[in-house]
């Protein structure tokens, strides 16, 4: 480190500590493997910068103005997660073991915890997925105390690093300071009420046979099957039907060597982009796809795999290994909603969608982002009260009024979104849809054949990871974006 500038050692470290963690999820799959690996990346990564260089890099940063400064920023928050990650370290591995050991027991039947989710989303009778989920809420009361050990400990580890308390460090250390979208977020749900309580009405009475007044949790799992458009996405046609619509584009699907498409087992899991060197060194990692939720992890993973490989060489190290990383999730959002549009459907896969696809599509779409907002507005909460003191009855009543969902209680901490992790989706979701509609305007509902929408795809990915993700979406919707625009680009999806 002696022989570099800090500021570069620093970026070197974060280029392998990434390419490390890529390459634990390429070689196995999820499991405590997996997590060892993961964990020895970590600490591999605290130690080449320790507290000092923390110190150090702290220093440099409020001496800086400007551009450098700005530059600084990045590598010092990147910095100061890791070390924060590493300090609940222990903690969230305990929490991991104990998920991993416990059992729910439904009518004598034993459920391990982390399948008991599967098993809500596969099982047809209300009163069974009901047991099921008491079952799951009994062992939360249990895990809760961890949970809440690891809430108290945040406050802990911030406070050496400079910062008085959570919200503190994520203001200075996110992209974009989460109060100012507090009330953004609200306005969302008030703007996007009418047509989702609509839908959510349309849609309980249909399938569940239900007013949507009594929805449990679980019940979303039997909401958001989807059964009659499964068809619509047959095993081995997604894949072959991606990379067509690429090359109708213009765009080679291994984007010149750097993007590798590799078909893993099932148990590697949902399909997954990963950075082994931007751009030179993308593995795009999938197993067999089918469905409509299949296709949709497939594109939402291809998307930013697709963005990675065509960022150009050129672009600074820094952006290219710390650029928001919400620019890369909105290509997943985009390419997901490229392949769930019926145009699309028609054209690539030669299905014509029933009358209700598209509410069935626009709900399901709704509820998701709605959910997102949820999350998003319950941290909020918890980080300005700093504190548990009823948070339980706050995330009870914040996750009804966003979802129309009865949600339990004892959901209060496993639905606690500690980065700030909803906010990035939120972000990425409105650069997607300005994504969407620029196409669209530019080159017609059927972009998706036209080779010259590849081309513009090609440029703006180039550049993608070098930009402020605000002040692209602003450039491209032509004007401020805000919260009526949000509600109107997806009431426009949700009646096209």
């Amino acid at each position: 480190m002696a022989d570099i500038p800090l500021p570069e050692h620093v970026l070197q470290t974060c280029v392998a500590h990434q390419r490390e963690v890529a390459l634990a999820q390429l070689d196995m799959p999820p499991g405590e493997a997996r997590e060892t690996r993961l964990a020895e990346a970590l600490t591999h990564a605290v130690e080449a910068v320790p507290t000092a260089t923390v110190e150090a890099l702290q220093g440099l940063w409020a001496a800086a103005t400007g551009a450098p400064q700005e530059a600084l920023q990045r590598l010092l928050a990147w910095t100061l997660t890791r070390h924060i990650e590493h300090a609940l370290l222990p903690m969230q591995r305990d929490m991991t073991s104990r998920q991993r050991s416990t059992v729910c027991l439904v009518d004598e039947e034993p459920i391990p915890l982390r399948a008991a989710f599967a098993a809500m989303a596969t099982e047809t009778r209300r009163d069974r997925r009901a047991a099921i989920e008491v079952a799951v809420v009994a062992q939360l009361r249990d895990l809760n105390a961890l949970y809440t050990d690891q809430f108290k400990a945040l406050s802990t580890v911030v406070e050496p690093l400079g910062y008085a308390a959570p919200e503190a460090f994520w203001a200075t250390n996110l992209p974009v300071e989460p109060a100012t979208l507090q009330d953004v977020a609200t306005a969302i749900l008030t703007q996007t009420e009418e047509v989702y309580t609509d839908l959510l009405t349309w849609a309980t009475q249909r399938r569940l046979r239900m007013p949507p007044g009594q929805l449990r949790r679980h019940d979303i799992f039997a909401l958001f099957t989807f059964a009659e458009y499964q068809a619509y996405y047959q095993p081995g046609s997604i894949m072959p039907a991606l990379h067509h619509s690429l090359r109708e584009l213009g765009l080679a699907p291994d984007v010149d060597g750097r993007l590798t498409w590799r078909e893993r087992a099932a148990a590697f899991g949902p399909p997954a982009a990963l950075a082994l060197q931007i751009p030179d060194e993308i593995v795009l990692s999938y197993g067999p796809a089918q469905g409509l939720k299949g296709a949709e992890a497939l594109a939402s993973a291809s998307g930013q795999g697709l963005l990675w490989a065509h960022t150009a060489p050129e672009l600074p190290l820094l952006s290219r290994a710390l650029g928001d990383p919400a620019l890369a999730l909105s290509q997943g959002y985009m390419w997901a909603e490229l392949m769930t549009d019926p145009r699309w459907l028609a054209h690539a896969l030669r299905v014509r969608v029933d009358r209700n696809y598209m509410a069935w599509h626009a709900l399901d779409r709704l509820y998701r982002i709605r959910r997102f907002l949820g999350r998003f507005l319950y941290t909020r909460y918890l980080y300005t009260e700093n504190s548990l003191s009823g948070a339980d009855e706050a995330y009870r009543d914040l996750m009804m009024e966003a979802c129309h969902v009865d949600y339990p209680q004892e959901y209060y901490l496993l639905d606690w979104d500690w980065d700030y992790t909803s906010l990035m989706h939120l972000r990425a979701w409105s650069l997607a849809l300005a994504l969407c509609a620029a196409l669209r305007a530019q080159y017609a509902d059927d972009w998706f054949r036209n080779p010259e929408a590849g081309e513009w795809l090609r440029q703006y990915w180039a550049s993608a990871l070098g930009e402020r993700l605000e002040s692209r979406r602003d450039d491209l919707l032509g004007t401020s974006w805000d919260a009526d625009l949000f509600a109107a680009a997806l009431g426009y999806q949700a009646n096209t």
